[in-house]
């Protein structure tokens, strides 16, 4: 089933891998971020190319992490890939999320 989910953008990631862009349709890889101090519940979302620190994370509310977390609790390995929405009339801003399936 195709999912999608916002993310939440880690601020440590520009100057961690150096990049300061990211490319929409970016290939991703879903997994428990077990290095995440503040959730242990954490699903990190990495690119495939830069594995030495998450991207960001799925939003702790997020309707898919249930899920999410349950495939990755059975062995799933969730590949997926960037996306940019675009937001109301009103907010010009393109929200980074992350298109995946299960």
């Amino acid at each position: 089933m195709r999912r999608m989910s916002n993310l939440a953008f880690n601020q440590d990631f520009p100057a961690a891998s150096g990049m300061s862009g990211l490319k929409a349709e970016s290939p991703v890889v879903l997994g428990r971020d077990r290095e995440n101090p503040y959730d242990v519940d954490a699903v990190g979302v990495w690119l495939e190319y830069i594995p030495g620190i998450p991207l960001g994370w799925l939003y702790r509310k997020d309707s898919n992490r249930p899920v999410v977390l349950q495939a990755l609790d059975r062995g799933a390995t969730i590949h997926g890939r960037i996306v940019l929405r675009t937001g109301s009339a009103t907010r010009q801003q393109r929200q980074k999320a992350v298109l995946y399936w299960l």
